[in-house]
């Protein structure tokens, strides 16, 4: 029998649906019924669905959380409490408050390229822009059939109640000169659900990073859903990245759907350093020859934090590559997962895909999950995917002490070279130091002690 979990929130929208769309756009309100309607047939995915076989969204739902759906704005100036910036690396800085876009100061608007677009949907639509979000809207989460098992059930949800977003649009051939730093950051008096929307938009030839960081303030508990879509046309080039910083109370789905056209490259590096329950699915598909897709993750928890990577790569046309490398260090009782598929459609020859899931359980309380998959109908490929689960070398540890190196200390460099090979991948030099500096404060459980005067840390 069929969970109820999704039906408050369906009983919500229709009973509070002129305030939801009053306070959203025309191209949001569009979509609803469809996904109510969607929704209403199948719910909330539970562990029965294999993408969700590690992660039971109907149990996450079914408490009873706030929404703004009044569209209330923070009352704090985000640029003024989080100084959340990576340290000799200029961005330009944006945040998101709960599932509201901040209004952004000139100073972040001043290494933008002529024609980028960093702005909330209302705003895009209020400025003569919403032939954006009617050709990229819910576009690629819109063709999510993952097979015959049915629309995700947790982005119909965001699809039914997301009121806002942030468009991030980079037109033909502009090359940014800095980063995008989008911060999202949850803060609230009370137990609060964000709704989060975000679309990325690169045109032909058009070149950029953007970099997601994640936080989570106070004792509230907060449940996000996130969902991301992003947009590479031919020969664009764009680096995503995602810090997840929050804490114990915070349960996370987030959600990334990518879209790449011929010659297309997007590189992606997911990093977890602290969460409560983090759930992070990654759909790529490479429609045009000669698209390449590179695909990082590192995982880092203790206690009883859980987190759940689930990717899934479609080779649609010929002479693809795909790369994909998550390592997970897992402590106390602890559980990860990890489960990536590559699907080689016919047709789809001289494809060439790597894939590697590697795990350290720390302790013999921590659990981790693998199920790497190959799914092909090509006979022209070079596909291969590997699995590891094990403990530290206990003979480069013996090595270490031999050498003087105290044994907690050794742990901690081995750990942190394990987890080194994936922030190798990270291209820009000062967040790749940033990075590897949280990493070493993390596994000295540090981390959050004073961060570069952000008032936010300071509380936690």
């Amino acid at each position: 029998m069929m969970k109820q979990s999704h039906k408050q929130y369906i009983d919500l929208y229709r009973a509070h649906r002129d305030m939801v769309n009053d306070g959203s756009t025309e191209v949001m309100n569009q979509q609803r019924e469809a996904a109510a309607a969607l929704l209403e047939e199948q719910g909330l995915p539970s562990h029965k669905e294999e993408r969700y076989k590690y992660t039971d969204a109907e149990e996450a739902f079914a408490p009873d959380y706030g929404l703004n759906l009044r569209r209330t704005p923070s009352n704090v100036d985000p640029y003024e409490v989080y100084k959340c910036n990576v340290p000799n690396l200029s961005t330009s800085l944006f945040f998101v408050v709960n599932d509201v876009p901040c209004d952004a100061p000139q100073s972040a608007r001043a290494l933008l390229p002529e024609g980028v677009i960093i702005t909330s949907f209302r705003q895009a639509a209020t400025m003569g822009r919403a032939d954006l979000l009617e050709k990229y809207y819910n576009q690629a989460a819109a063709n999510d059939r993952d097979f015959k098992t049915g629309h995700d059930g947790v982005t119909l949800l965001n699809t039914l109640l997301a009121q806002d977003g942030l468009l991030i649009y980079l037109p033909k051939g502009t090359e940014l000169k800095a980063p995008i730093q989008v911060v999202n950051v949850a803060a609230a008096r009370m137990d609060m659900m964000c709704v989060r929307r975000i679309i990325v938009v690169a045109e032909e030839g058009a070149k950029g990073s953007v970099l997601f960081c994640d936080h989570a303030e106070g004792d509230s508990h907060y449940l996000t859903t996130q969902v991301i879509e992003a947009y590479a046309e031919e020969g664009a080039k764009l680096n995503l990245y995602s810090i997840e910083e929050t804490n114990d109370n915070t349960t996370r789905f987030s959600t990334l759907y990518v879209e790449q056209a011929a010659q297309s490259r997007i590189s992606y590096d997911g990093i977890v350093l602290t969460c409560g329950k983090s759930r992070n699915r990654l759909d790529v598909r490479l429609r045009g020859e000669e698209a390449s897709t590179e695909l990082y993750g590192a995982v880092i928890a203790d206690d009883k934090q859980r987190v759940d990577n689930n990717i899934l790569v479609e080779h649609l046309s010929p002479k693809c590559t795909s790369d994909m490398l998550y390592k997970y260090v897992l402590d106390g009782q602890s559980n990860g997962a990890f489960a990536g598929k590559v699907y080689v459609a016919p047709g789809a020859q001289q494809t060439a895909s790597e894939q590697t899931n590697a795990n350290i359980c720390v302790t013999p309380t921590a659990r981790a999950f693998s199920q790497p998959m190959l799914e092909i109908y090509a006979d022209d490929v070079k596909c291969n995917h590997g699995s590891t689960i094990g403990k530290l070398d206990e003979g480069a540890l013996f090595y270490m002490r031999q050498r003087g190196i105290s044994e907690a200390e050794a742990r901690l460099m081995l750990q942190h070279a394990f987890i080194n090979d994936v922030l190798r991948h990270v291209d820009i030099e000062h967040l790749h130091d940033r990075l590897s500096h949280l990493v070493d404060l993390r596994f000295r459980k540090e981390l959050g002690q004073g961060c570069h005067g952000c008032k936010g840390c300071a509380k936690k």
